[in-house]
């Protein structure tokens, strides 16, 4: 075997999107599916934390783009013996807001992870479509009138639908 070959990425865990949902599958199903469906050339994906991730076009654009636009800042930090609140940042924690928030105690900090898996759990009970409109809104960026021109609607129609879905997640989390 050749050592100076670079070894094979191979995520944790990769999500698709499948019927406007994303689903887990393992990174054998991922490569077989690869070798075998030409439209996954097509397919956009970004690495995080060890997991690859589908997303459309334009996030994976502004994904990259940052990624180089902080790569150039960290050139230049380095260059003039800078400290970027980014060199402070882990997979916990936000470098930024540890430097905002000089009095965040651990027990915040953990109840606030505590509150994200919450939520991902609570959102992971929703079906596929009312998933896919807080990803649309939430994630995508999307306005209600946008969304609302993709599926033929109204932009009220959407605005009730969301607010609905909101309630439901809201009941799911009891909050």
């Amino acid at each position: 075997m050749d050592e100076k070959r670079p070894k094979k990425y191979v995520p944790k865990k990769v999500f698709v999107l499948e019927n406007n949902s994303y689903i887990e599958i393992s990174s054998k199903e991922f490569f077989n599916r690869k070798k075998l469906n030409k439209e996954y050339e097509k397919k956009r994906f970004i690495s995080l934390h060890g997991m690859l991730m589908e997303v459309s076009e334009n996030v994976y654009r502004e994904f990259y783009k940052e990624e180089r636009r902080q790569r150039y800042l960290d050139e230049v930090a380095e260059e003039n013996h800078v400290l970027l609140y980014d060199s402070l940042t882990t997979d916990e924690l936000n470098g930024e807001a540890v430097m905002m928030d000089l009095g965040m105690s651990v027990v915040d900090i953990v109840e606030q992870k505590m509150l994200k898996e919450e939520l991902i759990r609570g959102i992971q009970q929703l079906d596929a479509e009312e998933q896919e409109l807080l990803r649309l809104v939430y994630f995508e960026e999307m306005t209600e009138r946008v969304i609302a021109a993709k599926y033929g609607v109204s932009q009220v129609a959407i605005h009730k639908k969301k607010a609905k879905v909101l309630g439901k997640l809201k009941k799911i989390l009891e909050i």
